[in-house]
């Protein structure tokens, strides 16, 4: 199925908590299993957040990614579950396995999609050193970002570096797709794409309150499916989706409009009215 990696700049909220909602939201078929991996390589946050530290001890990534067993019989073996159906599961990372460079981890997670899960990476803050690593590896790359002046500013070189050209003249490499935490804070989400040069995915909403509980693992309300987070993450994850699955379906279509069409030059954001 797919592999999708999230990568994030200096001060861009929530990487973590995004690769989770969508987890929580992605669309499965009968049979199918989304996986979150955090490959974070300053680590941990998932362990410590979300799980409360309950991690289990001697799996996660760097176990899967050394073992020589059936790459998904390791994955159930050493991940924990996010939902009480078995088709949603968290592995838990190791900061010695960086994102660059870590070959071993990046082929045994290819084998998963092509048994048909969904793999969503948590690549934590990436830099431009590891930009090409993603976008050859992964079948979409999401730059996750918030709408501020600063956020922008941080995220243009690694936006430069991702998304070179239009999507038509990228061969197999990955889709590249900006992920806004938070718009219009104070800028909307075609601005920053338009100034990015990059299209844009449907936004994720800021809602503190329901980011804690995937962030922090506080207690979720009978309510967090229907959250702001939670209902943008579903338009999210469909968006998504839905242009995965006609590229995979119609290699030929690669190019075909974007997620989010963006008008207007890349001159820059302007001042706020």
């Amino acid at each position: 199925m797919t592999l999708v990696v999230l990568g994030s700049v200096k001060g861009a909220p929530g990487t973590t908590t995004a690769a989770l909602a969508l987890a929580f939201a992605w669309p499965l078929a009968a049979g199918q299993r989304v996986l979150v991996v955090d490959a974070d390589p300053a680590g941990a946050d998932l362990a410590s957040g979300f799980l409360q530290g309950a991690a289990p001890a001697g799996g996660g990534l760097a176990a899967a990614a050394a073992s020589r067993e059936d790459v998904a019989t390791v994955v159930v073996a050493g991940s924990v579950a996010l939902d009480g159906t078995g088709a949603r599961l968290l592995l838990t990372g190791a900061a010695a396995t960086r994102h660059r460079g870590a070959g071993p981890m990046w082929a045994r997670l290819r084998e998963l999609p092509r048994a048909g899960w969904v793999v969503l990476v948590d690549a934590g803050r990436v830099t431009a050193d590891d930009a090409q690593q993603m976008v050859t590896s992964a079948d979409a790359v999401l730059l996750v970002s918030g709408s501020s002046l600063r956020a922008a500013a941080a995220a243009r070189p690694i936006a430069t570096t991702l998304h070179p050209g239009d999507d038509a003249a990228r061969g197999g490499m990955a889709a590249v797709r900006l992920l806004v935490v938070g718009e219009r804070r104070p800028y909307r989400v075609d601005e920053l794409a338009s100034s990015l040069g990059m299209p844009a995915l449907p936004p994720l909403a800021w809602d503190p309150r329901a980011a804690s509980v995937l962030s922090d693992g506080a207690r979720a309300s009978g309510r967090f499916a229907r959250t702001a987070l939670m209902r943008s993450a579903a338009a999210t994850a469909r968006a998504l989706y839905d242009e995965l699955t006609r590229t995979q379906a119609s290699p030929e279509s690669a190019g075909a409009a974007p997620v989010a069409q963006v008008n207007g030059n890349a001159t820059g954001l302007g001042a706020r009215r």
